[in-house]
């Protein structure tokens, strides 16, 4: 694994992890359910499996469909990454999670459903940040400089794009992730409760109903901490493709 990688998550790991234990600690302490404290472990990594999977694939495909729309804006793929770059404030995750709810109660397997509602608005800020940093590493011109340059010099231009261009595109994705995975979090707690899912989510809405606020709180830090956490590892991520740290070029495209 990347020097660079492993130095980011060691620095971000124990600011996520306290609240994580400062949740549990005070759930064992507080709260009046006597399995408080495991239960919240359990619902934690419930939310963690639904976020954390509906991210990943989200912000990859979105990232991807948004550099294709600065490639080759009317193609398929394209179009696909104009609209999803077009369609984020449209599609909040707690409304796909109330959609999925419905389409559940018809019928619907809750497992596919929900993960593509967590994935969409992740998929739609991917897109929205890479389509104009892909432009940028192209540069000017309809098919973009770094393109003309693999030309002239007679080089692979999906070379060029895969290791010049897509990298650059893809960092500030990565850099503006906090936003997705706060997105997802709320997302997630929404799907949980719609849903009957046991998530950490579930658990505080079902504590907030009771009027609990030792049942609420340690399971908001708790949920807090994991945010922290998806976002450590999403910056770690930006740190190990950005250019900007594997070479002595200065770099703009962050």
């Amino acid at each position: 694994m990347p020097r660079l990688l492993i130095r980011r998550l060691i620095d971000a790991v124990p600011t996520a992890i306290l609240p994580m234990a400062a949740g549990v600690g005070l759930s064992a302490l507080v709260a009046p359910q006597p399995d408080a404290a495991t239960a919240l472990l359990s619902g934690l990594a419930v939310t963690l499996l639904l976020t954390l999977p509906s991210l990943a694939v989200g912000t990859a495909l979105g990232a991807l469909a948004g550099a294709w729309a600065a490639v080759a804006p009317r193609s398929a793929g394209g179009l696909i990454g104009r609209f999803l770059a077009g369609a984020g404030p449209l599609l909040p995750g707690f409304l796909l999670a109330a959609v999925a709810a419905l389409a559940v109660r018809a019928g619907a397997s809750a497992a596919p459903l929900g993960l593509t509602a967590l994935a969409i608005p992740a998929a739609c800020q991917a897109a929205r940040l890479s389509r104009p940093a892909m432009e940028r590493a192209l540069g000017a011109g309809p098919e973009g400089g770094a393109v003309r340059m693999a030309r002239g010099l007679g080089l692979d231009e999906r070379a060029v794009l895969r290791h010049h261009a897509l990298p650059q595109a893809v960092a500030p994705v990565m850099s503006g992730l906090r936003a997705a995975v706060l997105a997802a979090v709320v997302g997630a707690v929404a799907l949980e409760s719609l849903l009957d899912l046991p998530g950490a989510g579930a658990l505080m809405i079902d504590a907030a109903r009771a009027g609990s606020a030792a049942g609420s709180l340690p399971v908001l830090v708790a949920l807090c901490g994991l945010t922290v956490l998806l976002g450590a590892l999403g910056l770690a991520v930006r740190d190990w493709i950005d250019p900007a740290n594997h070479s002595s070029t200065p770099y703009d495209g962050a």
